[in-house]
């Protein structure tokens, strides 16, 4: 099965992998969840949202336990978001030492950003997708404190799991989105989409005036 028949049929074949391979569907989920939130470049091509409210549908079904499949992967999140960091705090400022035409302003600025709303956008960015990946990065990069990332960063993935999966469990029994979970899925994720966009666009005219 490809990708896109994985994507355009989520409940379907992770229905199918939870009855033919329980344990390591728990495994799979785990290695989505961890690759989406630790490498941004890769982010794009994990429907780690739509995914969780999937797992919620088939928690209510009795596919999954909901509490075990929660914590798994509100840890797979977790250790996502650290290894993000980490590479972003390892990499980043040698970057910026390396390669002069990098914008020094603007590493000034995330060191800032950071201190003052580090917080707010761990837990913030954890519902945008892409975002999510990249600000675990960006963090390390301006060398947030290690302590701080760490609590928020355990705090926003237990959110983030806790509430989509929740989600995905208490509608899982109503007929209409048990039968219809992928279009569900993908409206989902087209609704965080839509709203990281136009997110970026307001900013991208604010700036624009700005300069003007």
């Amino acid at each position: 099965m490809g990708i896109t028949d994985f994507l355009f049929h989520l409940d379907d074949s992770l229905r199918e992998a939870a009855l033919l391979y329980p344990v390591a569907t728990y495994g799979l989920l785990f290695t989505v969840i961890y690759t989406e939130t630790a490498f941004f470049p890769l982010a794009p091509f994990f429907p780690g949202d739509g995914l969780l409210f999937a797992v919620g549908v088939l928690a209510a079904g009795g596919l999954l336990h909901p509490v075990l499949i929660s914590l798994l992967l509100a840890v797979g999140a977790a250790l996502g978001a650290w290894t993000g960091y980490r590479l972003g705090r390892s990499f980043g400022p040698a970057m910026f030492k390396r390669f002069a035409w990098l914008d020094r302003r603007a590493y000034v600025r995330s060191h800032a950003f950071y201190r003052k709303f580090g917080a707010t956008a761990l837990i913030t960015s954890r519902f945008l997708p892409i975002v999510k990946a990249l600000v675990p990065f960006v963090a390390g990069v301006a060398e947030m404190e290690r302590g701080r990332f760490a609590r928020y960063n355990v705090l926003s993935a237990c959110i983030w799991v806790f509430s989509l999966v929740a989600l995905g469990y208490f509608l899982g029994n109503v007929p209409f989105i048990r039968d219809h979970t992928t279009l569900l899925v993908l409206g989902l994720a087209a609704i965080f989409i839509t709203g990281l966009g136009v997110t970026l666009v307001t900013k991208l005219v604010k700036r624009q005036r700005q300069s003007a």
